[in-house]
């Protein structure tokens, strides 16, 4: 029997309509409804019950009603499950901002949400600025003063946002409120919440009591004692992604005759830096410790600025006469060129990682069928060492194209995480659609014959040596292997996506040998193959138990989906898969002589296709 990879050669032309089709999935999210159990507290309120397990939102209000020509304080306020973080308004070397949009009547006025101060997220090499646990967005209402009172008013807000843990996924999360008119509202019993949400939004402020000075790299914020009082820390948020290298941590250096905080300034912004730097100033740990956070545009001038050899312990002991960390539990760092993670180390990991990959649950049903190819190569009697240097080569090809796209994207400003190419919707219904393919021709529903046109096409030719069904194999595995990322990869990706462009080509390299690798010396040594069981009826059998890790692999893409669509878009997507199994079936009985139904089959392939 020919083996599956050989078929699905030939089957690819058809497939990649499908992926190209695919991008409507990405549905806008419907209106959830009430949950009372969100929103005990607030009788008021009516907020939704949310298919988004990673973040849920609610909307939160000073009274239990809106008064016309007042200041009416209300919050949206995001709560996320443990481990998964959201971003601020500059997400930092990776994330994207959270985004609200507000559904209204036409004579309300709603203003933008206010963001408070963020947390600094490591992930390796990488630092994000977003928040964790439950964080609350300010906004306020107006009303006019030609409203009917008693009349109530429905204030929806949609929250698209990144949420990151190991992975990161895009999504939405929706919440309402309604609330009635009157001429005097009555607490709600969350004026005290919505007080301190305030509390620990910046304060936007114009001073010349900060200014900034350059010096090749390094960039000293000098805080002048009419800012306000400072005792212990100072750290600087930038809200422009290309001031500051981020994974370089700030140094602040507090003394009653000095108080400033050096950062290392980005290698294109330290080659023409502009005239001033935005971002928020924050001392002694922001409003929620007790300090304060202002949000400012600072001057920069050119200047002397020299190196601070600031030690962790030296910071910790002196209280900050040498310097002190800008922001717990951040350890005070010298500001340097040198990297935290060294570039052999990074590699080293990122070759370890590799290896791992193939231990992970959403790689296995990939590799699965590279075994499965690996049988049937030894039972026709192939040299298997081309397979493996094949297989390899798809890996490694794979892998820097996608390093390409992520360093080129990151030389164009866009902030993307590892794995990002399954978190578009688009790109996850397509390889839901696929890998059901892939399952029912495992699993004995069809087989893959498209005729002359396809088989005269050089690539299907090649499928003699079978030496394209491992390079592609390869392609295959590293799409679906990117986002399961071993614990210790995070800091290794993490630098090569922060490094030079010569470094990261090397450490994403070494993943793909170090993913590749067991499989090449299986290929490359024969002695090491002759486990391989012998040719014989249970390789039929063998076939249809691999289509089970792949029809897997179908749910774990589905858990992934939907995260990022709704309800409706899952069950368009479900939908499309049933068709496209229902027409693949009516082409294997076609293909056994079982019965013909051409046009009904046609209709369930473009309908699977279509409707996705």
């Amino acid at each position: 029997m020919t083996t599956f990879f050989s078929k699905l050669i030939r089957g690819a032309a058809a497939f990649a309509a499908s992926l190209l089709i695919l991008a409507p999935v990405t549905t806008p999210a419907h209106a959830a409804g009430d949950n009372g159990g969100w929103l005990s507290a607030i009788d008021h309120a009516k907020g939704p019950k949310t298919n988004e397990p990673h973040v849920r939102a609610k909307i939160i209000a000073e009274n239990t009603s809106l008064t016309p020509q007042a200041e009416n304080r209300l919050a949206v306020v995001l709560e996320h499950a443990d481990g998964w973080h959201t971003y601020w308004r500059m997400p930092g070397d990776a994330g994207l901002v959270t985004e609200f949009t507000f559904t209204k009547p036409s004579n309300i006025k709603v203003t933008p949400p206010r963001f408070p101060l963020p947390e600094r997220i490591r992930t390796g090499e990488l630092i994000g600025f977003g928040y964790e646990g439950t964080t609350a967005f300010p906004f306020t209402v107006e009303v006019p003063r030609q409203v009917r009172f008693g009349d109530r008013v429905t204030i929806s807000v949609k929250v698209d946002y990144l949420a990151c843990a190991d992975v990161c996924v895009p999504g939405t999360a929706n919440a309402s409120i309604r609330l009635p008119l009157a001429v005097v509202g009555k607490p709600s019993g969350d004026e005290a919440a919505i007080k301190e949400a305030e509390s620990l939004i910046p304060e936007t402020i114009a001073t010349d009591a900060v200014r900034a000075v350059i010096d090749e790299n390094r960039i000293r914020i000098e805080v002048a004692p009419s800012a306000g009082i400072v005792e212990h820390t100072l750290d600087f948020f930038p809200l422009e992604d290309d001031v500051l290298k981020l994974a370089t941590d700030p140094v602040a250096s507090i003394t009653p005759e000095n108080r400033t905080i050096q950062v290392e300034a980005a290698a294109d912004f330290a080659a023409e830096p502009r005239e001033k730097i935005s971002g928020v100033l924050v001392a002694d740990g922001g409003p929620a410790e007790g300090g304060w956070a202002i949000e400012t545009e600072i001057p920069l001038v050119k200047g002397a600025v020299a190196p601070l050899p600031v030690q962790a312990s030296a910071a910790a002991q002196t209280n900050g006469v040498e310097g002190v960390p800008a922001a717990a539990p951040v350890p005070a760092v010298p500001v340097s060129n040198a990297p935290s993670l060294g570039a052999l180390t990074a590699i080293f990991f990122a070759f370890v990682g590799g290896i791992i990959l193939n231990l992970m649950p959403c790689v296995f049903p990939v590799l699965s069928l590279k075994l499965l190819q690996l049988v049937d190569a030894a039972r026709k009697g192939e040299a298997i060492a081309r397979h493996g240097i094949a297989f390899t080569a798809g890996v490694c090809a794979t892998m820097l194209a996608l390093s390409g796209v992520l360093l080129a994207l990151r030389g164009a400003g866009a902030a993307l995480g590892w794995g990002f190419q399954l978190q578009n919707p688009a790109v996850v219904a397509g390889l839901i659609l696929l890998f059901g393919a892939i399952t029912a021709n495992l699993a004995g529903l069809y087989e893959f014959t498209l005729g002359t046109g396809v088989a005269n096409m050089s690539f299907a030719k090649a499928k003699k040596d079978g030496v394209p069904q491992s390079f592609l194999t390869g392609v295959l595995a590293v799409i679906i292997a990117s986002p399961c990322t071993a614990p210790f990869m995070g800091a290794a990706l993490g630098y090569a996506l922060t490094a030079t462009v010569p470094v990261a080509v090397a450490v994403f390299l070494a993943l793909g040998l170090g993913m590749s690798l067991p499989w090449l010396l299986l290929c490359i040594f024969p002695a090491w193959a002759a486990w391989l069981p012998k040719p014989g009826p249970w390789m039929e059998t063998f076939r249809k138990v691999m289509a089970v890790p792949m029809a897997l692999a179908i749910l774990w893409l589905g858990w992934v989906l939907s995260k990022q669509v709704d309800f409706f878009g899952m069950m368009v997507v479900v939908a499309g898969l049933a068709s496209l199994i229902v027409a693949l079936w009516l082409l294997g009985r076609e293909q056994w002589g079982r019965g013909k139904n051409r046009p009904l089959m046609l209709f369930l392939l473009v309908l699977s296709i279509a409707g996705a």
